[in-house]
Protein backbone atom coordinates (compact mmCIF):
# COMPACT_ATOMS: atom_id res chain seq x y z
CA UNK A 1 0.00 0.00 0.00
CA UNK A 2 1.55 3.26 -0.66
CA UNK A 3 1.35 6.31 1.06
CA UNK A 4 -0.95 9.15 -0.28
CA UNK A 5 0.12 12.70 1.27
CA UNK A 6 -2.30 15.35 0.56
CA UNK A 7 -1.59 18.88 0.61
CA UNK A 8 -3.61 21.79 1.20
CA UNK A 9 -2.06 25.57 1.52
CA UNK A 10 -4.79 28.07 2.49
CA UNK A 11 -4.18 31.88 2.85
CA UNK A 12 -5.04 33.85 5.86
CA UNK A 13 -5.01 37.29 5.91
CA UNK A 14 -1.35 37.69 4.91
CA UNK A 15 -0.56 34.32 6.66
CA UNK A 16 -0.91 30.37 5.10
CA UNK A 17 -1.98 27.50 7.03
CA UNK A 18 -0.52 24.38 5.37
CA UNK A 19 -2.57 21.14 5.95
CA UNK A 20 -0.85 18.11 5.33
CA UNK A 21 -3.39 14.52 5.19
CA UNK A 22 -1.86 10.77 5.12
CA UNK A 23 -3.80 8.40 4.10
CA UNK A 24 -3.65 4.52 2.46
CA UNK A 25 -3.84 4.45 -1.12
CA UNK A 26 -3.39 1.56 -3.80
CA UNK A 27 -2.00 3.87 -6.31
CA UNK A 28 -0.56 7.43 -5.93
CA UNK A 29 -3.43 8.77 -7.31
CA UNK A 30 -5.00 11.22 -4.42
CA UNK A 31 -7.77 10.03 -3.19
CA UNK A 32 -11.08 11.47 -4.45
CA UNK A 33 -12.44 14.47 -2.63
CA UNK A 34 -15.86 14.21 -0.81
CA UNK A 35 -18.34 16.70 -0.78
CA UNK A 36 -17.88 19.71 0.84
CA UNK A 37 -19.43 19.63 4.14
CA UNK A 38 -19.13 22.20 7.41
CA UNK A 39 -21.06 21.53 10.88
CA UNK A 40 -23.86 24.16 12.24
CA UNK A 41 -23.15 25.28 15.49
CA UNK A 42 -25.73 23.16 17.57
CA UNK A 43 -26.39 26.15 19.88
CA UNK A 44 -27.64 29.50 18.51
CA UNK A 45 -26.18 32.80 19.66
CA UNK A 46 -27.10 36.52 20.34
CA UNK A 47 -24.44 38.72 19.50
CA UNK A 48 -24.10 42.59 20.36
CA UNK A 49 -22.01 45.32 20.21
CA UNK A 50 -21.46 47.22 23.40
CA UNK A 51 -22.11 51.12 23.16
CA UNK A 52 -21.79 51.83 26.67
CA UNK A 53 -21.30 50.34 29.83
CA UNK A 54 -21.77 51.21 33.46
CA UNK A 55 -21.17 48.53 35.46
CA UNK A 56 -23.33 45.47 34.62
CA UNK A 57 -25.63 48.04 33.18
CA UNK A 58 -24.97 47.98 29.35
CA UNK A 59 -26.42 49.95 26.26
CA UNK A 60 -26.43 47.01 23.62
CA UNK A 61 -27.07 46.97 19.48
CA UNK A 62 -27.48 43.79 18.18
CA UNK A 63 -24.74 42.59 15.78
CA UNK A 64 -26.85 39.50 14.19
CA UNK A 65 -30.31 40.93 13.85
CA UNK A 66 -32.42 44.22 12.83
CA UNK A 67 -33.37 46.06 15.70
CA UNK A 68 -33.20 49.28 18.05
CA UNK A 69 -30.35 49.43 20.78
CA UNK A 70 -31.49 48.13 23.97
CA UNK A 71 -30.26 48.15 27.83
CA UNK A 72 -29.64 45.28 29.67
CA UNK A 73 -28.25 44.68 33.75
CA UNK A 74 -26.19 41.40 33.60
CA UNK A 75 -27.38 39.66 36.44
CA UNK A 76 -24.63 39.16 39.26
CA UNK A 77 -22.15 36.23 38.93
CA UNK A 78 -22.12 35.43 35.55
CA UNK A 79 -19.40 33.64 34.31
CA UNK A 80 -17.13 35.84 31.60
CA UNK A 81 -15.04 34.27 29.27
CA UNK A 82 -13.12 36.22 26.96
CA UNK A 83 -11.80 35.77 23.03
CA UNK A 84 -8.14 36.34 23.15
CA UNK A 85 -5.75 37.04 20.51
CA UNK A 86 -2.39 35.13 20.79
CA UNK A 87 0.62 33.32 19.28
CA UNK A 88 0.67 29.82 18.07
CA UNK A 89 3.62 29.45 20.03
CA UNK A 90 0.64 28.77 23.41
CA UNK A 91 -1.21 25.37 21.63
CA UNK A 92 -0.38 22.46 23.58
CA UNK A 93 -1.74 18.84 23.60
CA UNK A 94 -4.81 18.64 24.94
CA UNK A 95 -6.01 22.22 23.53
CA UNK A 96 -9.35 22.06 21.52
CA UNK A 97 -9.03 23.79 17.66
CA UNK A 98 -10.85 25.37 15.25
CA UNK A 99 -9.94 26.48 11.51
CA UNK A 100 -12.97 29.22 10.60
CA UNK A 101 -13.01 30.69 7.16
CA UNK A 102 -14.93 30.35 3.77
CA UNK A 103 -15.21 27.64 1.43
CA UNK A 104 -16.29 26.93 -2.20
CA UNK A 105 -17.74 24.14 -4.09
CA UNK A 106 -14.29 23.44 -5.52
CA UNK A 107 -12.99 22.67 -1.91
CA UNK A 108 -10.75 25.80 -2.03
CA UNK A 109 -10.60 27.20 1.42
CA UNK A 110 -9.45 30.91 2.81
CA UNK A 111 -9.07 30.44 6.73
CA UNK A 112 -9.91 33.68 8.58
CA UNK A 113 -8.98 33.13 11.80
CA UNK A 114 -8.18 30.09 14.31
CA UNK A 115 -9.85 29.44 17.66
CA UNK A 116 -8.29 27.81 20.28
CA UNK A 117 -10.19 26.17 23.35
CA UNK A 118 -7.50 25.31 26.62
CA UNK A 119 -9.89 23.16 28.62
CA UNK A 120 -12.75 21.44 26.00
CA UNK A 121 -15.34 19.52 26.81
CA UNK A 122 -16.21 16.42 24.98
CA UNK A 123 -17.52 17.27 21.24
CA UNK A 124 -21.34 17.71 21.03
CA UNK A 125 -23.29 16.60 18.26
CA UNK A 126 -22.39 19.05 15.46
CA UNK A 127 -18.15 17.48 16.25
CA UNK A 128 -17.13 21.05 18.38
CA UNK A 129 -16.11 20.96 21.65
CA UNK A 130 -16.91 23.77 23.99
CA UNK A 131 -15.19 25.65 27.04
CA UNK A 132 -16.16 25.52 30.74
CA UNK A 133 -18.57 28.10 29.98
CA UNK A 134 -20.31 26.23 26.71
CA UNK A 135 -18.61 28.14 24.10
CA UNK A 136 -17.17 27.39 20.56
CA UNK A 137 -15.82 30.95 19.76
CA UNK A 138 -17.69 30.90 16.99
CA UNK A 139 -20.75 32.62 18.75
CA UNK A 140 -19.03 35.60 18.33
CA UNK A 141 -19.36 35.46 14.26
CA UNK A 142 -21.59 37.67 13.01
CA UNK A 143 -21.00 36.94 9.22
CA UNK A 144 -23.10 33.85 8.11
CA UNK A 145 -20.08 33.25 5.44
CA UNK A 146 -17.78 32.41 8.44
CA UNK A 147 -17.81 28.44 9.50
CA UNK A 148 -15.64 26.30 10.73
CA UNK A 149 -13.86 24.41 7.94
CA UNK A 150 -11.43 22.24 10.20
CA UNK A 151 -11.50 20.95 14.03
CA UNK A 152 -10.59 18.60 16.32
CA UNK A 153 -7.97 17.56 19.69
CA UNK A 154 -4.43 18.68 19.42
CA UNK A 155 -1.98 15.57 19.87
CA UNK A 156 1.58 16.73 19.72
CA UNK A 157 3.08 20.23 18.58
CA UNK A 158 6.30 20.99 17.50
CA UNK A 159 7.00 24.97 17.84
CA UNK A 160 9.60 26.73 16.33
CA UNK A 161 11.58 30.03 17.15
CA UNK A 162 9.77 32.37 14.64
CA UNK A 163 6.33 31.49 16.61
CA UNK A 164 5.27 28.36 14.11
CA UNK A 165 4.22 25.27 14.57
CA UNK A 166 3.08 21.97 13.58
CA UNK A 167 0.37 20.48 15.20
CA UNK A 168 -0.94 16.60 14.98
CA UNK A 169 -4.45 16.69 15.34
CA UNK A 170 -7.16 14.55 15.88
CA UNK A 171 -9.76 15.74 12.53
CA UNK A 172 -12.58 14.85 11.78
CA UNK A 173 -12.03 12.53 9.04
CA UNK A 174 -8.96 11.41 11.15
CA UNK A 175 -5.16 12.22 11.98
CA UNK A 176 -4.12 15.48 10.36
CA UNK A 177 -0.76 17.80 10.37
CA UNK A 178 -1.57 21.29 10.81
CA UNK A 179 0.74 23.71 10.18
CA UNK A 180 0.69 26.81 11.60
CA UNK A 181 2.72 29.89 10.20
CA UNK A 182 3.71 32.85 12.68
CA UNK A 183 1.20 35.72 11.08
CA UNK A 184 -2.17 33.32 11.41
CA UNK A 185 -4.79 34.91 13.40
CA UNK A 186 -5.27 33.11 16.67
CA UNK A 187 -7.72 33.51 19.45
CA UNK A 188 -8.09 31.53 22.46
CA UNK A 189 -11.27 31.47 24.51
CA UNK A 190 -10.69 31.69 27.95
CA UNK A 191 -11.54 33.17 31.65
CA UNK A 192 -12.24 36.80 31.80
CA UNK A 193 -12.26 38.91 34.43
CA UNK A 194 -12.19 42.51 33.58
CA UNK A 195 -14.97 44.56 33.08
CA UNK A 196 -16.72 44.78 29.83
CA UNK A 197 -16.55 48.09 28.37
CA UNK A 198 -17.56 50.50 25.11
CA UNK A 199 -16.56 48.68 22.35
CA UNK A 200 -16.41 44.99 23.49
CA UNK A 201 -18.20 42.35 21.49
CA UNK A 202 -20.33 39.84 23.67
CA UNK A 203 -22.32 36.56 23.06
CA UNK A 204 -24.76 34.31 24.97
CA UNK A 205 -26.60 31.10 24.33
CA UNK A 206 -29.41 32.21 23.19
CA UNK A 207 -31.98 33.12 19.99
CA UNK A 208 -30.42 35.84 18.60
CA UNK A 209 -31.76 38.88 19.77
CA UNK A 210 -32.30 38.09 22.86
CA UNK A 211 -31.66 39.88 25.72
CA UNK A 212 -27.99 38.67 27.99
CA UNK A 213 -29.84 40.09 30.95
CA UNK A 214 -30.63 36.55 32.22
CA UNK A 215 -27.25 35.04 30.76
CA UNK A 216 -25.45 32.81 33.24
CA UNK A 217 -22.31 32.53 31.12
CA UNK A 218 -21.40 35.56 28.54
CA UNK A 219 -18.22 35.35 25.83
CA UNK A 220 -16.50 38.59 25.56
CA UNK A 221 -14.47 40.03 22.39
CA UNK A 222 -12.66 42.62 23.75
CA UNK A 223 -12.55 45.70 21.88
CA UNK A 224 -10.36 45.27 19.11
CA UNK A 225 -9.60 41.64 19.49
CA UNK A 226 -11.84 41.10 16.61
Amino acid sequence: MAAVMVVLALLVGGGAVAFIVSQSAGSDAPPAAGPFVTPQPANPAAVFDVREANGASLTLLSANTEGEALTATLQAGATLEAFVPTLASRIEAGHWLTFVGEGDPVRNYVIRQVIAIEQPGAPQADGLARSPAGFTGLELLSDPGLLPILWGRVESVAHYDDGGADIALAGPDGPITVRIFAQVPLFFVEPYDSPITGGDRIATRAPAGASPASAEAILVSPQGAR
